[in-house]
């Protein structure tokens, strides 16, 4: 496959190591960097470990973006690689913004992947700060999908980041063939001894909000906590059957930000049974553990 691309006014071209030195002052530039999840670049050296870790990231695919009659590259097109859905990455020098070089660049980037790798969708992950790169998903033809808590490895806090996407029939402007199953979330369903005294737990010791309660007396029920309907951390709980014995055998993962000390605390003084401690793990979570009344496992992670 050709990986050169040609549009009206860019050359795309494989980015090479030795783009280094003209594409440092860009990774340097503070406003540029502003949205990226990494600090802007001290050194060229900097700029050049990044793109050789880009570079043999598998099954990534990366452009230097070209003004076309020149080989000095202005920006980068990719795609990312070992992500669950393929996404689409750009950065342009700031010289060049309010062009529409960035969507010229873009609309090539997305041909080559619908056309020669095959892809039948792509995703843009767009920091909901960044108003620029909404316009660009807009102009594209993108789609908003949904907005996912997102953590930059130099900052604290988390923000949302939204998430844009797009299928291939879209970009061709074709119907979709045949209607497929869609998968939007999942929401865990704990048994309880008790329902009503489980549902009390959730929401006096943990700070959970009742969402519903079935029955009369209740037999089923949903909590959750966030702030946001879409990125919230959903539980239904249900009652288990006369002498029925729980043994349960696995346990939840809940991902919150950064202030998971405080959280802990809150639960010790709420006297939640606690398993363990805040404690930084090998994988890049911070994590602390607690059972809820019928002994399940809940454990609470974030980013480190």
């Amino acid at each position: 496959m050709d990986r050169i691309l040609v549009t009206e006014r860019l050359r795309l071209r494989p980015l090479t190591r030795e783009d280094a030195p003209a594409l440092f002052p860009m990774f340097n530039d503070g406003p540029t960097m502003r949205f990226m999840p990494i600090l802007p670049h001290q050194t060229v050296a900097d700029t050049g470990a990044y793109l050789t870790k880009q570079l043999n990231m598998p099954g990534a695919v990366n452009w230097a973006i070209c003004l076309r009659d020149t080989d000095e590259p202005i920006g980068m097109a990719d795609y990312l690689g070992q992500t669950r859905v393929p996404g689409l990455g750009y950065i342009i020098r700031r010289d060049q913004w309010g062009k529409g070089i960035t969507v010229e660049a873009c609309r090539a980037a997305l041909d080559y992947g619908f056309n020669e790798m095959g892809l039948d969708r792509v995703e843009l992950w767009i920091e909901e700060g960044n108003a620029a790169s909404r316009r660009v998903a807009q102009k594209l033809g993108f789609r908003f999908k949904g907005r996912i808590a997102s953590k930059f490895v130099h900052r604290k806090q988390y923000h949302q980041a939204f998430v844009y996407g797009m299928r291939v029939n879209e970009w061709r402007g074709e119907a979709v063939a045949t209607a497929v199953p869609q998968f939007f979330h999942t929401e865990p369903v704990l048994l309880a001894k008790d329902l009503a005294e489980a549902v009390a737990f959730y929401r006096d010791k943990l700070g959970f909000h009742v969402d519903f309660l079935y029955g009369d007396p209740p037999t089923h029920a949903g909590v959750s906590r966030g702030e946001w309907t879409g990125a919230l951390a959903a539980i239904q709980l249900t009652q288990a059957p006369p002498d029925y014995e729980l043994k349960p055998s696995a346990y939840l993962q809940i991902f919150v930000n950064s202030e998971i000390d405080a959280l802990f605390e809150t639960y010790r003084a709420n006297g939640v049974k606690l398993i363990s401690e805040p404690t930084n793990q090998p994988w890049g979570l911070r994590e602390f553990a607690i059972r809820d009344l019928n002994g399940h496992q809940l454990r609470f992670a974030t980013l480190i």
